[in-house]
């Protein structure tokens, strides 16, 4: 006779009840892992002397296939994700960009992990060590030159897009590019790494990498030809209205009135 066991009803419900526990205690450890890379008042910066922790994970990450119109782009990769806010900017974006007669965008890449980030760069050193007989220190160098070292790389925010044009074999030049040029300062998203910029930035001109930080932000940093690093050394060196940096209810900051003429 096949023999069977079962739980008395108090056990079960005791069972029951620690999985609920250990489910809520697991969820509450995931919560605080993620960070709100929008949260707060200045746009966050991520760079080679600013890293982010080894575990970051910003928070509200979608997949960009979620949010985006794929009739407005196209996404090379199908996992690819985004913070919700900076995706769903980035849509009306190109809402407007359609408006206008500008189509074929392509999505190249967005948020990355650290894991990401550490795997396209060893890719990198071992590509210039194999095709240019480059010592692994002296393809590091180079490969840096272009490439963040891990933590070091805005698409860790999730804030971050590598934009193109669909079908063509370099950004610059095209339609798309000279679009985003003009307009995506509207819509809060600003040309990160700029040609006149490298010293600061400490990364070659890349014209197709635009990086969120809302519209405020990015229009005071066009009026003033800022690069992130100086538009916040601006701020932290011209005094600052009282309210400033406080979640309260006063009227929202006008962030040009704090920047230098």
């Amino acid at each position: 006779m096949r023999r069977t066991t079962s739980f008395p009803p108090r056990a079960l419900c005791c069972v029951l009840l620690l999985a609920l526990v250990f489910s809520s205690l697991f969820a509450a450890v995931a919560e605080e892992e993620t960070y709100d890379v929008l949260g707060d008042e200045l746009p966050m910066l991520v760079n080679k002397d600013h890293p982010v922790a080894e575990d970051f994970v910003p928070a509200d990450l979608v997949l960009l296939s979620e949010v985006l119109d794929t009739s407005l782009v196209k996404i090379k990769y199908k996992n690819t994700m985004a913070v919700r806010a900076a995706a769903e900017a980035l849509e009306v974006m190109l809402e407007a960009a359609k408006e206008d007669g500008i189509k074929n965008w392509q999505i190249n890449t967005a948020y990355r992990s650290i894991a990401d980030q550490k795997k396209i760069l060893d890719n990198k050193i071992k590509g210039y060590m194999k095709n240019s007989g480059l010592s692994r220190a002296k393809a590091k160098a180079r490969a840096l030159r272009t490439v963040a070292e891990p933590g070091c790389s805005e698409h860790h925010l999730g804030l971050a897009f590598d934009i193109t044009a669909k079908g063509a074999s370099a950004f610059k030049g095209t339609k798309q590019y000279k679009w985003l040029n003009a307009n995506c300062w509207d819509y809060g998203f600003v040309i990160r790494y700029q040609a006149d910029k490298t010293e600061i930035t400490g990364f070659n001109a890349e014209e197709w990498h635009i990086r969120y930080v809302g519209k405020e932000h990015a229009l005071a940093m066009k009026k003033a030809n800022y690069c992130l690093e100086e538009y916040l050394e601006s701020l932290q060196a011209k005094p600052q209205p009282a309210g400033f940096l406080v979640d309260d209810d006063e009227e929202d900051i006008n962030f040009e009135d704090l920047i230098p003429e």
